[in-house]
């Protein structure tokens, strides 16, 4: 069932990256927050702090009690993507990749990570502090 709901968020994410419904990005460094779902379901919906920089970043879950370092591992058509060490309460949070690109004024950001044989997606919309 998760394998299945993941490839669904991906099928979405996919669909809007290949129509162009996200513009490409200006700058994306920064800091950006804002709620984002998990599937499956935990403590959904919470809230994700980015800050980006020019080749790598940090991220923190604020409700979660976690947080770690994003490095910076491509880009393509305006996205940009990382891989997450959890460096900060390990026990809550695992590791994963992140994918972010512009909408609007905006950030779409997308995460993938897999515990225990279960796959695991969070998505959300972040704006720019």
């Amino acid at each position: 069932m998760a394998a299945r709901v993941a490839g669904r968020c991906m099928i979405v994410l996919a669909t809007l990256l290949t129509t162009g419904a996200l513009a490409q990005p200006q700058s994306l460094t920064g800091t950006w927050n804002g709620p984002v779902t998990q599937n499956p379901p935990g403590k959904t919906p919470y809230r994700v702090v980015l800050t980006i920089g020019k080749t790598d970043g940090q991220s923190d879950y604020p409700e979660l009690n976690c947080g770690g370092r994003l490095a910076r591992v491509g880009a393509a058509k305006g996205y940009i993507f990382f891989t997450e060490t959890i460096t900060r309460g390990k026990d809550k949070c695992i590791d994963g990749t992140v994918t972010i690109g512009r909408a609007g004024n905006n950030l779409v950001w997308g995460w993938i990570g897999a515990f225990r044989g279960k796959a695991y997606v969070a998505w959300g919309t972040l704006t720019r502090n």
